[in-house]
């Protein structure tokens, strides 16, 4: 370490010290300087009783969290040191390898219950500057370790982390397009639907307790919703006609979605009752995909009305519509849970379909992806810094991971049949 970036990490923990015994408060972390990342050593967790079931456990927390932490991005991970038990001479390898701060600390069973305590510790300063205790039962070792992922990333940035989202898509594996849910990242998958039928475009409420999505499963294409977890349904919308590509405003209360009724499918805003509360486009063109601002003042949609299909979006106030320039036919517009951009599909001569990406800021589309393939359905994490989509770039579809910029490109999917429509929860 450099003698700059270690005076700036030396300052912020005095900051950080001073703080907490001036206000006695539980504050967060700015430990990156300029752009830098955290040099985080992983030590693990030491068994508190010497047992050899609680060893194993060490070891699977402690994989899973060098997961997430490598997933966020946020750290360099420096791994290989040894177990973290209290002597210098282990503070001096973790120093030599090149550690800043070491996620340490204790795992033990009682009975059946399984105890896991993290500590952020300052290898410089050789003071404890974080610690909390989790506890789970020995199957919830997953779900302690992304608790712990979630809680460092806080105290490091300030922002919740991800690693309790989930995933939904569709499967067809069983010859019929189900619903299934997933970890976000891409481990328990599981069925949620078992209809036998076609079930499309599923999309999460904000607050993450309800999937509405498209099923044929009654002969129309109605709009249903699904608790999450407990699998119960209630109807949305069963207008006759189209009833498709539902996606919720900020505040829950109210669904954009395309309804034909007997006509032109045109953007309709109705209740989560399925109550129509007003008809937001009027085309002789079809408009559908629709997708609310963070704001809740505007939606993006797609509609045809040029010829083929184009990115428009919509004021709510004024109802008046302006497009995004573009050349290629759209599809599945997106917007960042910040604002500030709008990810679609577009297809590409020669390539197939590619996404882009539509700044708000400067009002420019640019490229993200060059796979040659269907890369389709992006849909954002909630912190707005990663994105969901399928790709056929291996022949089927399966649903990918990237970072908002192109790079990090990770398959989640690997099951019988081709998984499409991703949809990232709150």
């Amino acid at each position: 370490m450099n003698f700059i970036k270690k005076f700036i990490l030396y300052e912020l923990l005095l900051i950080v010290s001073l703080s907490t015994f001036v206000f006695g408060a539980d504050i967060y972390l700015t430990l990156s300087a300029h752009g830098q990342r955290t040099d985080l050593g992983i030590s693990g967790f030491v068994p508190e009783n010497d047992k050899v079931e609680e060893a194993k456990l060490g070891r699977l927390v402690t994989e899973v969290l060098i997961n997430d932490l490598l997933f966020s991005r946020y750290f360099n991970i420096v791994e290989g040191g040894p177990l973290y038990t209290g002597k210098n001479e282990e503070l001096l390898d973790w120093q030599q390898r090149g550690a800043n701060v070491l996620v340490c600390g204790k795992v033990s069973l009682r009975k059946n219950e399984l105890v896991v305590t993290g500590q952020l510790f300052d290898i410089y300063s050789q003071k404890v500057i974080w610690e909390k205790t989790f506890y789970g039962s020995v199957d919830e070792f997953r779900y302690i370790a992304h608790d712990l992922n979630d809680e460092i990333i806080f105290r490091f940035t300030g922002e919740k982390g991800i690693a309790h989202t989930k995933i939904a898509f569709v499967n067809n594996g069983s010859k019929s397009k189900e619903l299934y849910v997933m970890d976000y990242d891409g481990y328990n998958p599981r069925q949620l639907s078992s209809d036998r039928s076609i079930n499309l475009f599923p999309k999460w409420s904000p607050d993450g307790k309800e999937i509405i999505f498209t099923t044929y499963r009654y002969g129309n294409p109605d709009l249903y919703a699904m608790a999450v977890p407990g699998g119960e349904r209630r109807a949305v919308s069963k207008l006759q006609g189209l009833n498709t590509a539902g996606s919720f405003s900020p505040d829950g209360q109210s669904i954009a979605l395309t309804l034909s009724r007997g006509n032109v499918p045109n953007i309709y805003i109705i209740k989560k009752d399925g109550s129509i509360i007003r008809q937001l486009t009027f085309l002789r063109g079809i408009a559908t995909s629709p997708c609310f601002a963070p704001n809740g003042k505007e939606i993006v949609y797609i509609s045809d009305i040029p010829g083929w299909p184009q990115v428009y979006i919509i004021n709510l106030d004024t109802g008046r519509s302006r497009r995004i320039i573009t050349r290629g036919f759209c599809d599945s517009p997106v917007w960042s849970p910040r604002g500030d951009r709008i990810i679609f599909t577009m297809r590409v001569r020669d390539y197939g379909y590619e996404l882009f990406v539509y700044d708000l800021n400067t009002s420019e589309v640019s490229r993200l992806t060059y796979g040659k393939a269907r890369q389709e359905s992006p849909s954002f994490s909630p912190d707005g810094r990663f994105i969901t989509y399928s790709s056929t770039i291996n022949s089927k579809s399966e649903i990918y991971v990237m970072a908002v910029d192109g790079s990090g490109v990770r398959k989640l999917t690997d099951l019988p049949g081709s998984s499409t429509t991703p949809s990232w929860s709150p």
